[in-house]
């Protein structure tokens, strides 16, 4: 992948704050020092997902927080890496941008993203086959929107580097984002855990009994 230095740039200082906050001062200073390297060396060796890919931003992101979890020298747990994502996603910046969005008023937005990435792939999925794989039932719920993914580049990344055990962590993610967007996650499956997919099934936080 191409070095984009702004996730960097952006997020490290709130992972920073973040690490401190839980797990002291120097091994915060230690994990954003030796991640800035890490993070260089990881987009070094991912696969190019491809120019335009509307989904190309969720593997920087992830790889940020896997690049100061190795700068930490795995001394976090990956469980303590899914609290540093959660103060994360839940800083005044992100709070920010995911308040943007009310999915009791746009319930289908997500499925719409993911319509324009599944169009983006059917263009280009060919010169850049290692990405993610989409797919859509409609008929599923009454309620919200479903997809799933039955591939998913940065779980076959961590893989090959072997830090798949920060996966789950990174997964993890998701259900708070979608909260901090009114929304409800509800999930039976990840790749992570080497159950086939990834299901999405989301909903507003106001709707009762979601079918």
């Amino acid at each position: 992948m191409k070095y984009r230095g702004i996730y960097w740039a952006v997020f490290a200082p709130i992972i920073k704050k973040s690490i401190a906050a839980r797990f002291g001062k120097e091994l915060a200073a230690q994990s954003i020092r030796q991640g800035k390297a890490e993070y260089r060396r990881l987009l070094a060796r991912a696969d190019d997902l491809g120019p335009g890919n509307p989904m190309a931003m969720n593997a920087y992101f992830a790889f940020v927080f896997a690049a100061a979890w190795l700068g930490s020298g795995k001394k976090i747990t990956p469980d303590g890496m899914a609290q540093v994502m959660t103060d994360v996603l839940e800083s005044r910046l992100l709070r920010t941008v995911f308040g943007l969005t009310d999915l009791n008023r746009t319930p289908k937005k997500w499925e719409r993203s993911m319509r324009r990435y599944e169009a983006w792939y059917t263009k280009n999925g060919a010169a850049y086959p290692v990405n993610w794989v989409v797919q859509f039932d409609e008929d599923k719920h009454r309620d919200g929107s479903y997809y799933c993914f039955t591939r998913c580049p940065i779980c076959e990344f961590c893989r090959r580097e072997g830090i798949d055990e920060l996966m789950p962590a990174l997964c993890s993610t998701d259900e708070v984002m979608f909260r901090l967007q009114h929304g409800r996650l509800f999930r039976e499956h990840t790749l992570a855990r080497g159950e086939g997919m990834c299901d999405y099934w989301i909903v507003g936080d106001r709707v009762k009994d979601p079918r």
